[in-house]
């Protein structure tokens, strides 16, 4: 009797073991990515926290993606002698899909920098990848931007960056190895979200915007942002964090109605020695530049900003890093 028992048990156990391995394997298959990441130029990343990257060599348009995995011209991972070498992180805006190479942030900055008159070669790699919110951009700066032994990091902030973080970036034995953990944890969580934002009816974006920086998604992102400051202090290098400012339809000035300013000081608020910030509204108020004019295609709500505002940033910019010493004379 206790025998059959025994047996029942073992089966028992060995039948679900059987089924939580079966649905592991068609889980690491089955779960597709958003629908805009499923373009030839993105693939599943094998690292649990990036969740989807850029295909090494892939080319779509106006976008090339070198063999290791970023979009521009190849680099090799030593830095070569009388080189700086600065990595800018960021999202779509930093990636800027539609645009030329040239015409990337990441391209009009290095082409600035090297018109100094010195006997160092300046490179800024662009990390960009579509969708990645700032704990992707740390996971992607600890695992890919490091091993090119940067001097300078540049992080582009975006104000959806808090986009609230989600099984994978909770940095556990299960989270790591198992895709149907991580899958039934993100379903539960988007569910929690979901309800959240019905209960405190957010409609807009602006509502959107003001609720991905309450605190509770706000820390979290803190958090990951000092822990790249940390990063770069580490290696005697400085993090600078520039922040884009929203050009949607929904933003009609960047003055008087510009409906996101204390976000910007909310972020400008995290305080470490290592970390200087840009705000690249300052620069176009000073030109007098409205979102109808940075953007790509205001009128269809395409705002991400066009290669004109990306010249004016990279000045701006490139004007920082000169005040603070950042670069080499």
């Amino acid at each position: 009797m206790k025998r059959n028992l025994l047996t029942n048990i073992l089966l028992s156990v060995v039948s679900v073991l059987i089924i939580l391995f079966s649905a592991e394997i068609i889980m690491r298959f089955a779960w597709e990515m958003s629908g805009w990441v499923k373009r030839p130029i993105y693939r599943r990343s094998p690292n649990p926290y990036l969740r989807y990257e850029l295909v090494p060599g892939a080319k779509a348009g106006n976008i090339s993606v070198n063999l290791d995995g970023f979009r521009g011209p190849e680099y090799s991972i030593i830095k070569p002698a009388n080189t700086f070498r600065i990595i800018m992180l960021g999202d779509s805006e930093t990636l800027s899909l539609t645009l030329a190479q040239s015409d990337t942030l990441a391209a009009q900055l290095e082409n600035l920098l090297n018109q100094k008159p010195s006997l160092l070669r300046y490179e800024v790699l662009n990390f960009g990848v579509e969708g990645y919110n700032t704990f992707q951009e740390l996971e992607q700066l600890k695992t890919k931007g490091l091993k090119y032994n940067p001097d300078l990091i540049i992080l582009n902030y975006v104000l959806n960056d808090p986009v609230p973080g989600e099984y994978y970036f909770n940095k556990t034995f299960f989270m790591r190895h198992s895709a149907l953990v991580r899958y039934f944890t993100y379903c539960i969580k988007k569910a929690l979200i979901r309800r959240e934002r019905k209960k405190l009816n957010i409609k807009t974006e602006i509502d959107e915007y003001y609720y991905y920086h309450q605190p509770k998604y706000f820390l979290p992102l803190k958090k990951a942002i000092l822990e790249m400051a940390d990063i770069a202090g580490e290696q005697g290098n400085k993090l600078v964090v520039v922040i884009f400012p929203c050009s949607s339809i929904m933003v009609k000035d960047f003055k008087e109605k510009y409906p996101y300013r204390t976000i910007h000081e909310r972020i400008k608020s995290i305080s470490s020695d290592n970390i200087i910030f840009v705000d690249l509204i300052d620069e176009f108020n000073r030109l007098n530049m409205t979102p109808q004019g940075v953007s790509i295609n205001y009128v269809y709500d395409e705002s991400h900003k066009n290669a004109p505002a990306l010249k004016i940033s990279a000045q701006y910019i490139w004007g920082i890093l000169e005040t603070y010493r950042l670069t080499p004379e």
